[in-house]
Parts: C-alpha cells; sequence; structure tokens
C-alpha cells in the first residue's frame, strides 16, 4: 500500500466525531504505511504521530506555512498519498502539494464542514473536490451535498466505525458515579456530545418541565459555545435539581456514562449550515443497549429506521412523550434498546469491508 500522510486538525485522543472517524479508519493499518500530521492540542509526538503547525495568524494566506511544513514531510517520509478531512484550509495544502510533488490526495467530507466551504468559498472548495484523486464521505447523506458537483464515481461512503466497549466497568464505578450527581433511584436521561445549538439539549431541558413527575435525571456529557445558555435555561426554569453537566469527558470514560444510563437522547437539528452528518455517539450508545430518541436532521436516519429501533422527535412536546414512554414502559425500552444494539452490532460487522474500501481507494 502507498504511505499516507493523514493531515488533519482533529484526531485520537481529541474526542470529536472528525477526530474518531480518521482514527478509526487508520487505526488498523501497519504504523509504516501511514503518517499522522495535525496540529490538535491533544496529539502526542509519539510512533507515527507529527504534531506540527498548520495555520499562522501572521501570514496570508494562513495555511501558507503549513503548505511549507507539509512539503517537507512529504519529501522526509516518502508520502505517496494525502488524506485530509479538513477541505478548507488542509484540502488547499493538499491541492498545491499535488501541483509541486504531483501526490495525488482524498478528501474526506462529513456534513458541515462541506456546508461552510461550499458557502464561503463555492469556486475553490469545487476545484479542490475536482482535483481530488478520491472522496469519501461518511453517509449517503453527505455525499448528496456535493452530487452536482463531482462525477459520482469519484465519490465513496464509508460509515464511522465502533471502537467502544464496556469492558472493565465494575458495579462500583456506576455506584460511584451516581453519587456524585446525586441520582439516588432516579432513571438517567443521557445526552452526549459537543454543546451547540443543532444537538438539541434546548429541547430536551425544555422537555423536562412537562415530566416534574417523573424521577429522572438529565446527564450533559460535553462542553462548548452554548454552555452558558443551557446552564442558564436550567436556572431559570428551576431545574437544576433534575439537570447534570458533565463536562468534557475523556474517550475511555465514555462507556461508563452509557452503561449507567437508562435511556440516550440527542434531537439533533439543521441549524443554517450546521447539520449532524452521521452522529456518531448514536451507535456507541446502541452499543450498550440503550433506548434512543433522535432527531431527524443529517445522516442519522440512514443508521436507524424508525421501526422499533429508534424513536424520532424534533420538538420539546414530543420529546417528553417519548421520554415519558420510554421511562415508563420497561418493555418497550428493552425492545428499543436491543434493536438498536443489534444496528450497532452490523456497523460492526462492516468495519473490514471499510478499510478494504479505503485500502482501494489508496492504491
Amino acid at each position: 500500500m502507498k504511505k499516507v500522510l493523514v493531515l488533519t486538525h482533529e484526531y485520537f485522543p481529541f474526542a470529536g466525531g472528525v477526530a474518531m472517524y480518521c482514527y478509526n479508519l487508520f487505526k488498523n493499518f501497519l504504523l509504516e504505511n501511514y503518517l499522522v500530521a495535525s496540529d490538535c492540542p491533544e496529539l502526542k509526538n509519539q510512533n507515527n504521530n507529527v504534531k506540527i503547525k498548520l495555520v499562522s495568524p501572521y501570514v496570508w494566506p494562513h495555511w501558507l506555512f503549513g503548505l511549507l511544513t507539509v512539503a517537507r514531510l512529504v519529501k522526509q517520509h516518502k508520502i505517496a498519498v494525502i488524506f485530509t478531512p479538513n477541505i478548507l484550509p488542509l484540502g488547499s495544502i493538499a491541492y498545491f502539494i499535488k501541483k509541486i510533488f504531483h501526490i495525488p490526495y482524498i478528501i474526506s467530507l462529513h456534513g458541515l464542514d462541506i456546508n461552510l466551504a461550499l458557502q464561503n468559498k463555492p469556486v475553490w472548495t469545487k476545484k479542490i473536490l475536482l482535483s481530488a484523486q478520491a472522496i469519501v464521505c461518511n453517509t449517503r447523506y453527505t455525499s448528496g451535498l456535493i452530487k452536482d458537483l463531482v462525477p459520482a464515481d469519484k465519490v465513496n461512503v464509508i460509515y464511522p466505525n465502533i471502537s467502544i466497549n464496556s469492558k472493565n466497568i465494575s458495579a462500583e464505578q456506576i455506584e460511584s458515579i451516581k453519587e456524585k450527581s446525586n441520582v439516588g433511584s432516579a432513571k438517567i436521561i443521557l445526552t452526549v456530545g459537543r454543546l451547540v445549538e443543532r444537538k438539541g439539549h434546548t429541547l430536551v431541558i425544555e422537555a423536562l418541565k412537562a415530566m416534574l413527575d417523573l424521577d429522572c435525571k438529565y446527564w450533559i456529557v460535553g462542553d462548548g459555545p452554548n454552555r452558558a445558555n443551557l446552564e442558564k435555561q436550567v436556572i431559570d426554569n428551576n431545574l437544576s435539581e433534575k439537570v447534570f453537566f458533565w463536562g468534557k469527558v475523556a474517550t475511555e470514560d465514555l462507556p461508563l456514562f452509557y452503561q449507567t444510563a437508562d435511556l440516550f437522547v440527542l434531537p439533533n437539528q439543521q441549524i443554517g449550515t450546521d447539520v449532524e452528518g452521521f452522529g456518531m455517539v448514536f451507535l456507541e450508545a446502541a452499543s450498550f443497549g440503550l433506548p434512543i430518541i433522535a432527531g431527524f436532521s443529517g445522516g442519522v436516519k440512514e443508521i436507524f429506521t424508525g421501526n422499533g429501533d429508534v424513536c424520532y422527535a424534533d420538538n420539546s412536546q414530543d420529546i417528553a412523550v417519548a421520554i415519558r414512554d420510554l421511562l415508563t414502559d420497561e418493555k418497550k425500552a428493552a425492545s428499543y434498546g436491543q434493536q438498536a444494539y443489534l444496528v450497532s452490532e452490523k456497523f460492526k460487522n462492516k468495519q473490514a469491508e471499510s478499510i478494504k474500501l479505503l485500502e482501494r481507494i489508496i492504491g
């Protein structure tokens, strides 16, 4: 296989969807077959990971600094192909590396990234896409965003893989985490994800107002720009006893939250160009057998049919009804959780196919 440079702003141990998507694609490759180059603060210089500076505020265009750095890496490590999940600005670096060194590149798209690129720099974005050796999309939904821009035979769909599991979680750990948020006998509603508007946390908090009689707690795992607004909403509605903010949680600690929760809720929406391209956390929750309430936007519908494997709801009233239903009907909740688990297993079984497809694309 040709040696690949994975050029990215996000990579494991950073817990974002793009970071985990790339990590799960390449982690099964031999180390000598790829090199990760990133300015991700969490990345460590070890094995085949190289932490570098890719943009600079002191030059224009800002990615020009990264172009010089990547050019050195390409020559030093005899790179044959570049793979990047950041169409802007890193796709610009890959484009000029191809022009200078005749090294092909692969662009990976995830939803919001291509929407923003087409909104801000449509001509340049199309040029980068057309010059790519191949384009990898995380869902058919995402591939549909570029169907009128590039030839169909250049576009490939590779779904994200699941790498999270419940091994080594003890009853003592579960009791300890419950004590920290004063759960008692309450059922736990869980959301995992960045605190941004499209994730729908606001709708869940609004739904809680109609469920004051239910013995439940809402755990919010993650951090982001919308946290202050959510905290204010909780206080304004006297829900401080119901809602617990955990903040950012390390990837290796997430299984404990999934294992402890009774219900996973993430009513994702599309807000302007911001969309849930896939929703890795849905598959993670499903892999723990959790019943799930999801929104309608993005590629989520490619995971679940909504026919007994997930509840779809996009407003606070419907969310309240669905939560009450799944928290009070144990048989129904167990059935939804089991069907969601089977969906997650189907995706796990496709991991080998994904690796083979990527190998063929790389050449």
